[in-house]
């Protein structure tokens, strides 16, 4: 009888040959290349456009609180908005967002809010300037990235009135892209800069924020409402 296995067979049985492998590999290593940036890119994108839902959300919010009590208050260091906004049941839960800064396991208390004059007044809590945030203060005419949120030109040129009570959302340590990113959402190519390196400020439209520090971040300041 003939005992010798075929050709064929025998290199079937002896698995993959080292050249085999080194191709395997580099496949595995070109796909890589290829996939892992598009699927990082778009966990970024995802959450640039929930952190937009957020930011629409807030505008809701304040729309709803100043046609029911006709103007916002102006908030310092300790208070915000947002909390406002829960305190007269407008708003379930804190202006929170998945770019930036995150809140650590337990929250900074910012000021209490309370109604008993018929005006809302805050008290007491820390300071609020590390985290992302809803603010309300008085306008200026400074250049919008430098003014943390004072400010807004927007239709590219134009100041807000003088005087004017400013509500803005605060997104704090997001990177340069995110920032871009958020503006060309919400205000469109003409009211965005154009990729630059190094990054510019951005004075334009209803986010503005300014050139990125060293390491590498900024905080970006959005338009809700003034009155």
């Amino acid at each position: 009888m003939n005992t010798l296995v075929p050709t064929r067979l025998r290199r079937s049985l002896s698995g993959f040959t080292m050249i085999e492998m080194i191709g395997v590999l580099a496949i595995i290593a070109i796909l890589a290349v290829i996939v892992v940036p598009k699927v990082f890119s778009t966990i970024a994108g995802s959450r640039v456009t929930s952190a937009v839902a957020s930011v629409n959300a807030m505008r809701t919010a304040v729309t709803e609180f100043g046609g029911r009590f006709g103007t916002l208050p102006l908030t310092n260091n300790n208070s915000r908005i947002d909390d406002l906004l829960m305190t007269a049941n407008m708003l379930e839960n804190r202006f929170v967002v998945k770019i930036g800064t995150q809140p650590g396991s337990t929250l900074v208390a910012g000021a209490t809010w309370a109604n008993t004059t018929g005006t809302w007044v805050a008290a007491g809590g820390s300071n609020q300037n590390g985290q992302s945030r809803l603010i309300c203060a008085t306008s200026t005419t400074a250049a919008p990235s430098t003014v943390a949120g004072t400010n807004f030109r927007l239709n590219g040129t134009s100041d807000l009135p003088a005087g004017s009570r400013v509500v803005a959302a605060v997104i704090v340590g997001i990177t340069i892209a995110e920032a871009r990113d958020l503006s060309l959402r919400i205000d469109g190519d003409s009211l965005s800069t154009p990729p630059a390196t190094p990054a510019v400020a951005d004075n334009a439209g209803k986010v503005v924020y300014n050139a990125p520090n060293g390491a590498g971040v900024t905080t970006a300041y959005i338009y809700l409402a003034h009155q």
